[in-house]
């Protein structure tokens, strides 16, 4: 039992620290544009600072980070909406994108305030934010598939997508256990997955980061001998 729970905190420790770990990765490449990795590195550090709070167990067990646990979990889908519109340079995905932000934070907002947070009204603005989101990111991941020569920062972008499929992928999992079967001792297996889920996702993140190429300006072509006489001859 003590291995277990040793071996638990250490994944809780490594995902905790990995949430850093895509914006550290972004300061030493100079990844600032596009501006794209620089979004989803902001994102994850967030994620980071947000769980750093839980990390101690006297204000997790507080009713004030009850409650904002569950106004974090509402507001991870719009916020990721907001970064992919400020983000996808597809027109057709971002003009999408651009009616589904306002419809879905208006209605979410309209239902949480008219039902006071109900659990049940709750889980089911997660639960659509969560298929909103990884309808997105297999139309965004299918559209630079298709691509016949991407670019770096598309080739980079590929597995942030790649790594936030997988993390929302393993997300249907947790928000049955953590929304739809509530059982206190599915608790600890919920959240192993979730870290384990969380390491893998942003391991495939800084792998692209990693391996992340930036384009080479290309000098322009001195000209040669015979061309500036013939433009002399021209003149």
């Amino acid at each position: 039992m003590k291995n277990t729970s040793l071996a638990y905190h250490i994944i809780s420790i490594a995902a905790l620290l990995s949430f850093f770990l895509p914006f550290v990765l972004v300061f030493i490449k100079k990844l600032f544009k596009p501006r794209a990795i620089l979004w989803f590195a902001a994102y994850w550090l967030l994620q980071g600072i947000i769980n750093l709070l839980f990390m101690s167990d006297s204000l997790f067990d507080s009713r004030f980070m009850g409650t904002f646990q569950r106004i974090f979990n509402l507001a991870d889908a719009p916020f990721m909406l907001f970064i992919f519109y400020k983000t996808i340079p597809v027109k057709t995905i971002k003009i999408s994108v651009g009616k589904m932000l306002p419809a879905f934070l208006s209605s979410s907002l309209f239902v949480t305030v008219f039902t006071r947070l109900d659990e049940f009204m709750e889980s089911l603005i997660v639960g659509a934010g969560l298929l909103i989101i990884l309808a997105y990111l297999i139309w965004i991941i299918l559209h630079n598939i298709k691509r016949i020569k991407p670019d770096p920062s598309t080739y980079t972008l590929q597995f942030v997508c790649y790594g936030l499929l997988f993390e929302y992928g393993i997300s249907v999992i947790t928000f049955i256990f953590s929304y739809l079967i509530k059982d206190p001792q599915n608790l600890p297996d919920s959240l192993l997955i979730y870290h384990l889920s969380i390491i893998i996702s942003i391991g495939l993140v800084s792998y692209g980061l990693i391996t992340h190429q930036p384009v080479k300006k290309k000098n322009p072509r001195p000209l040669m001998k015979q061309e500036w006489e013939s433009e002399i001859r021209y003149l």
